[in-house]
């Protein structure tokens, strides 16, 4: 396999899920294999990176979170992100480009690079790029014009997910395609008995809360707000945004927590709580297809799974197939309350949902993931 230039808009320490997801799978390979660039993030800590980890090279900065503009920020920027990105593929020799969207500039950049390099492209979408425009938008006529240009160019397209590959099977049949799953590199811990629920019930709901699962989350928070209860919420939404859902009221406790302690954190739970939007402002192509980031947390935290999905996405049928969370399907509180009842009395589902989910967990193991990865580029590796 050729070294590969990975090029993501969101990289370490920043704590987005494309972020988590790129540390994640270059952990797998080695300063010669690979050479990781991004954007600095604003405010964030150095990163604790071990040196023959991925050099990560930061090549654009990050716009203040608070303040306005951050697109135009981005833009501005394209220039210097292409002439870097151009001067490290050819200073490294990378023969294979994995270019991350969501993010359009930085998609644009991997593919120029590619062209001008003649590398191998690989893009990596996270989330759905055309589909995301309303029709006949400028944005829409500037998407369809790079991603059809980034689809001919490519050698293999990397999905999210399953379900993701299910969509552009359907809608773009020639694309070549695969799940390139997000990845976790802890060992996969031994099934533990589980603890009688306390009481009040302690939940735990982790992520970002955002127009992909605010519907969702709102309502589990009304319905648990219902019964002696308590529920933290681990999550880089503001404080703000979530008060003014209804999300934060009595009873519910807001912290933000480093990777290296989210799993002691969930533990701490009865339950942990999984929620994907029904509805809201995205497209449904998005929440057809959409596997949170912190599914895998959940997968391997060794305590029961509520999750609170629609009947008709990925997620809901993966849940299903592996039986590995108790899941809400309905909106509707009643339904929630229902559940919640049941992990609380019935000890051997939570010791069934638990033992599930440490067996999926397999399917998203690093090693597994990045020889997937390995397998695909050296196969079309060549000589440039």
């Amino acid at each position: 396999m050729g070294k590969v230039l990975l090029i993501s808009w969101s990289v370490p320490p920043e704590t987005t899920g494309s972020a988590v997801i790129v540390g994640n799978l270059v952990k797998q390979f080695t300063h010669e294999e690979m050479v990781v660039v991004g954007e600095r993030p604003p405010e964030r800590p150095p990163v604790c990176w071990k040196e023959d980890w991925p050099e990560i090279v930061y090549i654009t900065q990050g716009w203040p979170p608070a303040r306005r503009g951050a697109r135009w920020w981005r833009r501005c920027q394209l220039p210097l992100l292409l002439f870097r990105s151009l001067y490290l593929a050819r200073k490294h020799r990378c023969t294979n480009i994995l270019v991350v969207f969501p993010n359009e500039e930085f998609l644009l950049a991997g593919y120029l690079t590619a062209k001008l390099t003649n590398a191998h492209l690989y893009p990596y979408f996270h989330n759905t790029f055309l589909e995301q425009c309303a029709v006949n938008s400028v944005h829409h006529r500037i998407a369809q014009w790079l991603q059809s240009r980034v689809f001919d160019e490519a050698d293999h397209i990397f999905l999210m997910s399953d379900g993701m590959v299910e969509l552009y099977r359907e809608r773009y049949p020639k694309v070549r395609c695969s799940a390139l799953l997000h990845s976790f590199n802890e060992d996969i811990p031994e099934f533990v008995p589980q603890p009688e629920p306390a009481s009040p019930v302690r939940f735990v709901m982790s992520g970002n809360i955002n127009a992909s699962c605010t519907d969702a989350a709102t309502r589990v928070s009304a319905a648990i707000a219902r019964i002696d209860s308590r529920l933290t919420i681990l999550s880089g939404s503001s404080k703000r945004y979530l008060d003014e859902l209804g999300i934060l009221r009595e009873g519910v406790h807001y912290e933000t927590v480093s990777r290296d302690l989210l799993l002691s954190r969930l533990s701490e739970a009865d339950i942990v709580i999984l929620a994907h939007g029904f509805k809201g402002s995205l497209s449904d192509e998005e929440y057809r297809t959409i596997f949170p980031t912190k599914t895998i947390e959940y997968l391997i935290c060794r305590r029961p799974i509520l999750a609170h999905t629609p009947p008709d996405c990925y997620l809901t049928r993966f849940l299903h197939r592996h039986q590995c969370a108790l899941v809400v399907d309905i909106p509707d509180e009643e339904a929630i309350l229902a559940a919640v009842r049941r992990l609380r009395e019935e000890a051997d589902l939570r010791a069934s949902l638990v033992r599930n989910a440490l067996q999926t967990a397999r399917l998203f193991h690093a090693p597994v993931v990045a020889e997937s990865l390995r397998s695909i580029l050296g196969k079309n590796d060549r000589k440039l």
